[in-house]
């Protein structure tokens, strides 16, 4: 929570810095009022996310994270099973390639909900690259503000639905951000924001958002199913998101599958193999290789860590 709030901070300085609020919480302000540029239910949403909690309202986000290197101690030990399980490669630059607002509409074509969201992107690591992005992005703001001032009557619409854009954008942003010290991680993450519980029609913009998904990347996502998992104390909610990467990685060298040095297996290459097949058929044309970290049990406090 601590590191939330740090980012959220960061954010809310960068808003501060190119003159779009002042103060925070309770006692936020719009320069200029510059809000009341827009319509009234986007004046809502604006004004909740940034006084609130700095993440889109009324929506969930659901994310998946991902590495850009394969054999990583510290992620074989946190998320390989300790260095007993199977690294898979993927490419998902598809969903780099769109934009991130879209509108979720019904099978008649009559749209449900604006503005809803996918993000892919890679980490920013650090308080000063952070600020960097959030400058950016409050700039980007800032124009927009600019531009619906001086829009014309048949251009304003445009122009409040770029300014929300940029807006929630800026917002999601605080996902993407974390403490220098897990750089190496070199993480990217996948991230989809779709509506709460508490959302008027919950059930219908779910079942519009999982309809929209494979048509927003028709050459990855075969289908898109919200689903919970069961944990001790709660129900986590989940989209079951079908991915047709056989055209993507099969063509692509760079991608493989690595099993773990701790496999435990006599043949632990054909283990990796066959173990990565669940993932679908697209893996039997993956090469196969044993992963680069060396690990070994510390005499002294037991502790598996890398040879030097």
């Amino acid at each position: 929570m601590r590191h939330h709030l740090e980012r959220v901070a960061a954010a809310m300085d960068s808003l501060k810095r190119i003159g779009l609020i002042s103060g925070s919480g309770p006692t936020l302000e719009f320069a200029d009022h510059w809000i009341e540029l827009l319509r009234p239910e986007y004046q809502t949403l604006l004004r909740e996310a940034l006084s609130r909690h700095l993440l889109p309202p009324n929506r969930l986000c659901y994310a998946v994270c991902l590495s850009e290197r394969a054999d990583q101690l510290s992620q074989w030990r946190a998320y390989g099973d300790d260095g007993r399980g199977v690294a898979l490669g993927f490419d998902l630059s598809t969903f780099a390639q769109r934009e991130p607002s879209f509108t979720v509409c019904s099978d008649d074509g009559h749209p449900l909900e604006t503005h809803m969201m996918t993000l892919y992107r890679p980490i920013v690591y650090g308080r000063e690259r952070s600020t960097e992005c959030f400058d950016e992005l409050a700039a980007r703001m800032a124009r927009n503000v600019h531009d619906l001032r001086a829009a014309s009557a048949g251009t304003q619409d445009a122009v409040r639905a770029r300014l929300l854009d940029a807006t929630l954008e800026f917002i999601a942003a605080t996902a993407f951000c974390k403490k220098r010290f897990f750089r190496e991680e070199r993480e990217w993450r996948l991230a989809i924001w779709g509506p709460n519980a508490n959302t008027a029609g919950f059930e219908t913009l779910q079942e519009g958002l999982a309809h929209a998904l494979p048509r927003r990347f028709p050459d990855t996502v075969t289908h898109a199913r919200f689903t919970v998992l069961p944990r001790t104390d709660r129900l986590v909610p989940t989209i079951d998101l079908g991915l047709d990467l056989g055209a993507h990685i099969a063509r692509r060298h760079d991608r493989a599958t690595v099993h773990g040095e701790r496999t435990g297996h006599p043949d632990a290459a054909r283990l990796g193999w066959r173990r990565s097949r669940r993932c679908g058929p697209f893996t039997r044309h993956l090469p196969v290789r044993r992963n680069a970290v060396a690990f070994r049990q510390s005499e002294r406090d037991g502790i598996v860590c890398a040879e030097p």
